[in-house]
């Protein structure tokens, strides 16, 4: 437990047991002496504002009753902080087990009067957590180096720096001592204390503090990756002939080329080895765990996941993609019928033309005037196309009848012949999907595999799940979605290549829901005991923020494929308004309406024909008589 040094009128809470010590100030001297560590205690505070957080404390630990520095160097630390209103708490030991807790954000410091007391302070109590600020008033500073490195492997991975006064009452050097890795057996050893940062006045040169003290050059020593097969992640030829924790030198894909980044980052000598993890269902191959807990793989890449517990370390997110739903889609030809379709609103005419044939015999004979059914529907008709003209009005109802008439036939003729106009000129887009709603009631069949096809808990997505039909992986459910005009589930790594390479005329004939079923986040698996984990993950975000990994992704489907495939399908949705704003129609696309001339100008010449060899038998006839 932290034992308390009590002392005056500064209040101090305990934020371990919440309760509230009382604490008096230590014997002071003149202000003379006290100005002596002026320039180190404005260091400290510095400090102190780079470190702490949200309700920080600082923690002075108290190692001798009757030292008269450490008291001066006490009193005027105290000062400082009530100043600046940090709150502080004294303490006589350190205990790493009843106490972590406050490590999180507090600084602990302590007060060294000569070099050789630095083997006086436990260091094996240092918690992990906590940030160990050590003042050493020796100005010897060659000795206490010497001093550093016989404690060095006890301090080697613990957030402890030593600051020293310099000759100059202004200049204060900070030292800590990092591990490093021995190029000859590639075992970690202790470096000599490094110079890491200046304080001047209480000015620091830099934020380098308690820097990260995890080995960052193995000196050409092995880095060893385990590496699985999912494209576009890697790719390796012959997989199929590869055993558990092969070595692996012919290798392509995106996480290959981040590792040789890394691995140049660390100054390592790159051996990639084989792990089998099925590419359709990652969580039900684990065998190469063992592999990375053992220190056999330091890492582990390929695709993989954040499923495998608090066994292993991860990198962070490097790269997400969706898994979604793809159609098949094909736009509709030009054709008679499709013509006859977008005319489907003309049986509103039809309504006006047997209403105005039906009124125009009624006025007829009211009036008195012979009339035809049949010749007032001929006429009505053959206005009505263009044919031919109506029969002669003879009273004013009868001409506002027919004016109204024409204005409804001219109405007509411009519907047709803007209809026309967009079914030359104006190709319609494809039926698209949107949601996963609307893939699920679209009425088609899904292709899924059947061991892969449950990866969500979802019960409408289970439900239209259990009536697809089977296939055997993601190029044959590709295949028979293709084939079928069907839907399946695909990775987005895997869609653009397929998008592609299915276009046709520069247009796809695959198409995505725009909406997701799942959005994956893929990590690399690091060993968890591993000196590496904070540098990798550290190089890992920053490769992330400065987009290269997702760069090295595109890349690795190829920047081609994936230009080819948005081309591809900006062309299939797009296109179809090109000539929106108006095109030309040119006398092929009206071939139809000459060859139905054609058609009967030989239907009327048989007919001419005919009616020459009738009269012919006629006057035969009559001369015979």
């Amino acid at each position: 437990m932290w034992k308390y040094l009590v002392y005056s009128t500064l209040i101090i809470v305990n934020s371990v047991h919440g309760k509230t010590d009382t604490m008096k100030l230590l014997p002071k001297n003149n202000e003379k002496n006290a100005s002596e560590f002026n320039s180190i205690t404005d260091c400290i505070i510095s400090i102190s504002d780079k470190e702490l957080f949200f309700m920080p404390t600082v923690a002075i630990l108290k190692q001798a009753e009757n030292n008269i520095k450490e008291n001066l160097f006490i009193n005027e630390l105290i000062d400082k902080l009530t100043l600046f209103n940090i709150p502080q708490i004294i303490v006589e030991e350190i205990d790493n087990e009843e106490n972590h807790e406050l490590y999180i954000n507090s600084l602990t410091i302590a007060f060294i009067e000569t070099c050789d007391d630095i083997n006086k302070i436990d260091f094996n109590k240092v918690d992990r957590a906590m940030r160990f600020l050590i003042t050493i008033s020796d100005s010897t500073k060659d000795k206490c180096i010497e001093n550093l490195q016989e404690i060095g492997e006890s301090i080697s991975h613990d957030a402890v720096t030593f600051i020293f006064r310099s000759n100059e009452a202004d200049i204060n050097e900070m030292f800590t001592i990092f591990p490093k890795i021995d190029g000859n057996t590639c075992k970690e050893v202790v470096d000599e204390p490094k110079h890491i940062n200046t304080c001047i006045n209480g000015t620091l040169d830099n934020d380098d503090i308690f820097p990260i003290k995890n080995p960052g050059n193995l000196n050409k020593c092995p880095f060893k990756v385990g590496m699985s097969t999912l494209f576009p992640f890697s790719t390796m030829k012959n997989k199929e002939k590869l055993k558990l924790y092969d070595r692996v030198d012919d290798i392509k894909g995106s996480d290959f080329e981040i590792m040789k980044i890394i691995n140049e980052y660390f100054n390592a000598t790159l051996e990639i080895y084989y792990i089998f993890k099925t590419e359709e269902n990652p969580y039900s191959d684990v065998e190469f765990i063992p592999f990375v807990i053992n220190g056999s793989l330091d890492a582990c890449a390929g695709g993989i996941y954040r499923i495998y517990g608090d066994i292993v370390e991860y990198s962070g997110i490097y790269v997400s993609q969706g898994i979604f739903w793809v159609y098949y889609v094909e736009r509709e030809d030009r054709s008679w019928q499709n013509l006859m379709h977008k005319l489907n609103d003309i049986y509103i005419f039809m309504i006006f033309y047997i209403s105005y044939s039906i009124i125009w015999c009624l006025i007829r004979l009211f009036d008195g005037e012979a009339v035809s059914l049949m010749k007032t529907l001929l006429y009505c008709w053959g206005a009505l196309v263009g044919a031919s003209s109506l029969q002669d009005p003879r009273s004013r109802k009868q001409k506002f009848l027919t004016l109204m008439y024409l204005i409804m036939c001219i109405y007509l003729s411009a519907y047709v012949s803007m209809q026309f106009y967009a079914f030359l000129t104006i190709t319609a887009p494809p039926h698209t999907f949107k949601t996963n709603s609307d893939v699920m009631e679209s009425g088609r069949t899904a292709y899924l595999k059947d061991i892969t096809k449950y990866f969500i808990s979802d019960e409408r997505y289970t439900r239209f799940a259990n009536k697809s039909a089977d296939c055997v992986s993601f190029l044959d459910c590709s295949e028979k979605t293709l084939l079928y005009n069907g839907l399946t589930v695909i990775l987005q790594g895997f869609f653009y290549n397929f998008q592609a390479a299915t276009a046709v005329n520069d247009e796809a004939r695959i198409l995505r829901a725009t909406e997701n079923i799942l959005t994956v986040y893929n990590e690399m698996i690091i060993r968890k005991d591993s000196p590496l984990v904070e540098k990798f993950q550290k190089v890992m975000q920053r490769l992330f923020e400065a987009g290269i990994t997702r760069r090295l992704f595109t890349e690795a489907i190829g920047i081609s494929v994936v230009a080819k495939a948005k081309s591809a399908n900006t062309n299939m949705i797009s296109s179809s308004y090109s000539c929106q704003a108006g095109c030309s129609i040119t006398l092929k696309q009206f071939a139809g309406v000459f060859y139905a001339w054609i058609f009967g100008c030989i239907i009327s010449s048989v007919v001419f024909i005919l009616e020459i060899f009738l009269k012919r038998e006629k006057r035969l006839l009559t001369k015979i008589e």
